[in-house]
């Protein structure tokens, strides 16, 4: 699949019933995917997969994931859309 294709099929993916989710997913779509490398891209289908409620805790620094790996990410992905916003 082209990273075109994949874009379009994570756009799909990021509509939530949650708009603060949403936000945050759209927004790193947008911002950073194209020049994140494959494991970071990876971990971000990873986190497509979570339910919106857990990522909604996890964006708004309630909570984290257990997952140490996904963990790291979502606040690595939080901080660097906290310094383009």
């Amino acid at each position: 699949m082209s990273d075109s294709d994949l874009k379009k099929q994570y756009r799909w993916q990021c509509r939530r019933g949650l708009k603060e989710v949403e936000v945050v997913l759209n927004a790193y779509l947008d911002e950073f995917f194209d020049a994140d490398p494959e494991p970071m891209r990876v971990l971000f289908e990873r986190l497509l997969k979570e339910q919106d409620a857990d990522m909604f805790e996890w964006f708004t620094r309630r909570s984290a994931p257990q997952d140490a790996e996904l963990a790291e990410y979502v606040q690595q992905m939080l901080d660097r859309l906290r310094r383009t916003h």
